[in-house]
């Protein structure tokens, strides 16, 4: 049976490296990488390039509707990964679908990607939000205002985006439990990546130092990739077990390795996101 495996945000940093690291090691695995413009060096005869706009919802969609018509039974993916992302301080900056641009790549465009490609997934596939499993803080989410219409800062949006993708990767898993599915839905915390584009927006005194600083605290993009793959491989439902109810989710740090600490959800909580989730969504589809 054919392999294959989708890299959104693929064409830089992060999400080419971990590309370009499964092309290398697994030469007979089909990679698609995606995002706004095809990379200038595509190193593997095994990778081909998709373009999407993933801040837009009905981009997405449009993506994902294509995606699927050209998915047959035997091409299904194995393994869907999520990197897109930007580090700017500018503060909420709303797309022409009224969200703010960093949730949407950050959080509500992966989850409009994971439903939308549900079907084109194997039954045993891995799907992995690259973002930030370790900093979330639930208490501090504000349930009245999870999309920061009125509420917004730069340090609350990371925040309710960690913790959303932590609870989503969960209602997941949770709709797995009466299903003969068995994909794994992975949060991986990818630590400080020496990755040139995420930097693009930053004020430029800001970006300088950053620069400077990489070197000492982070890691290259290559090293990250490995780092994150190793340990998304070694994750599987018998390996997390059913303690904790984490059957068939992990949140995983910058080395691989499964953060055992992470609070479980309850079905409350895990409702309460995914309804305001497809609420926002799906008016953006309709706007």
């Amino acid at each position: 049976m054919a392999s294959r495996a989708l890299v959104v945000g693929g064409t830089s940093g992060i999400g080419y490296a971990m590309a370009c690291h499964i092309a290398a090691t697994s030469p007979s695995t089909s990679v698609v990488i995606s995002g706004r413009t095809r990379p200038d060096n595509m190193p593997h005869a095994n990778i081909e390039f998709q373009p999407i706009e993933a801040t837009s919802m009905r981009q997405i969609k449009s993506f994902t509707d294509r995606f699927k018509q050209l998915t047959d039974e035997k091409y299904k993916l194995n393994l869907l990964i999520m990197t897109q992302g930007i580090m700017t301080m500018v503060g909420r900056t709303e797309t022409p679908e009224g969200i703010d641009r960093k949730m949407a790549l950050h959080y509500y465009g992966k989850q409009l990607l994971i439903r939308e490609l549900m079907p084109a997934l194997k039954e045993d596939a891995k799907v992995v939000i690259v973002y930030d499993s370790w900093s979330g803080n639930m208490n501090k989410l504000n349930w009245n205002d999870l999309d920061l219409k009125t509420h917004f800062s730069l340090s609350t949006a990371a925040n309710h985006c960690q913790v959303m993708n932590d609870i989503m990767i969960q209602y997941y898993a949770a709709q797995q439990q009466a299903a003969t599915a068995r994909r794994h839905f992975i949060h991986a915390w990818p630590g400080g990546v020496n990755t040139e584009g995420l930097m693009r927006e930053m004020p430029w005194v800001l970006g300088a130092t950053a620069k400077l600083l990489a070197p000492l605290i982070t890691v290259t993009p290559a090293k990250c990739a490995e780092y994150l793959l190793n340990g998304i491989n070694k994750v599987t439902p018998a390996s997390a077990g059913d303690k904790q109810g984490r059957l068939f989710w992990s949140c995983i740090d910058n080395r691989g390795r499964v953060l055992e600490n992470k609070p479980v959800c309850t079905e409350e909580q895990m409702g309460k996101i995914a309804d305001h989730t497809w609420k926002l969504i799906d008016a953006a589809l309709k706007a």
